[in-house]
């Protein structure tokens, strides 16, 4: 959300900077802002940007169950997948386990959302988090777990 707010504010930077327009030349940035929003579209993009907010949560997080990790048996894979999206374990609380970005760089990316939990039940675990990044995890693991197969019939 916040970045939205910078990206917006960068947006209207660059059209004052580079393509001013004869109606707003010689304005400051905050009053082209306030230009911008006095108006009947200023007010429908402030709702749109209000009702986007509200349903974010719907749309851009998920729950993903891996059914075939146990995690007793599957620790390790499930520790490989989130290293190899650059997650490391940052607090466990016995069944809750989160994981976070493992650097700076990788939180920005992730416009600092960046937590994953994963949530142990008998028959599997849970994934939450950012949808991008519980779908590419989820899968990696489950495709660990399908391999891990062929470990026990070559041993």
């Amino acid at each position: 959300m916040i970045l939205l707010c910078v990206l917006y504010v960068a947006f209207e930077w660059v059209v004052l900077s580079f393509f001013p327009e004869p109606e707003i030349a010689g304005m400051t940035l905050k009053e082209v802002l306030a230009l911008r929003f006095a108006g009947q579209r200023g007010m429908l993009f402030i709702a749109a940007f209000v009702g986007l907010a509200a349903f974010y949560p719907l749309f851009g997080f998920m729950k993903m169950r891996v059914d075939s990790c146990i995690y007793e048996r599957d620790a390790i894979r499930l520790e490989n997948a989130m290293r190899t999206f650059g997650f490391k374990l940052k607090e466990d609380r016995g069944n809750v386990k989160i994981y976070g970005a493992d650097s700076i760089l990788r939180r920005a990316l992730l416009m600092f959302e960046d937590e994953i939990e994963v949530h142990i039940f008998e028959s599997g675990i849970e994934l939450r988090g950012l949808r991008r990044t519980v779908a590419r995890v989820g899968y990696q693991l489950s495709a660990y777990i399908h391999n891990s197969r062929f470990e026990d019939e070559n041993k």
